[in-house]
């Protein structure tokens, strides 16, 4: 197909107007772009971040209740944590009330990798969120729950 073919523009514009294609799309661009933030800051990875954000946000925490509140997938969390606890950035302590179930934290090593990326991470956030104006920024997360409760609806978890 030629460079400047119709057709092809067409596809492109159409492609375009798929929100699939466009949050995909966007989706796998932060994500790069927070991997390299967070590689070279502070040598950890994306999951792994949003392990030590969990732990910020909700303190000690099992490994099963961080999956209830973030959705995160429990094969990747796994592993991040597994390399984690290898690399000595959490620890692990049995709950008293289920010895199936282990509580995560953060260790002082694992504090000072968050507290290195922390500020690289927050200006990353302050900088998306500052490219849109206050209306923007609530028509983007009104238009984000709207699409969330489609997604339910449309999977029967009305």
């Amino acid at each position: 197909m030629a460079k400047d073919d119709p057709e092809q523009t067409v596809t492109r514009a159409h492609l375009q107007q798929m929100i699939t294609f466009r949050v995909s799309r966007l989706h796998a661009r932060l994500n790069a772009q927070a991997n390299r933030i967070l590689k070279e800051s502070s040598d950890l990875s994306l999951m792994q971040w949003r392990v030590f954000v969990t732990l910020e946000t909700m303190g000690k925490i099992t490994p099963s209740e961080i999956i209830r509140q973030t959705n995160l997938d429990k094969g990747q969390l796994s592993r991040a944590i597994k390399s984690m606890l290898d690399r000595g950035l959490i620890s692990s302590e049995t709950c008293e009330s289920d010895q199936r179930a282990h509580y995560i934290d953060f260790t002082p090593k694992g504090l000072e990798h968050f507290n290195r990326a922390r500020p690289h991470m927050r200006a990353r956030q302050e900088r998306l969120m500052g490219s849109l104006t206050p209306d923007e920024q609530r028509e983007l997360f009104n238009a984000l729950q709207k699409l969330d409760a489609v997604v339910d609806e449309m999977d029967g978890k009305e």
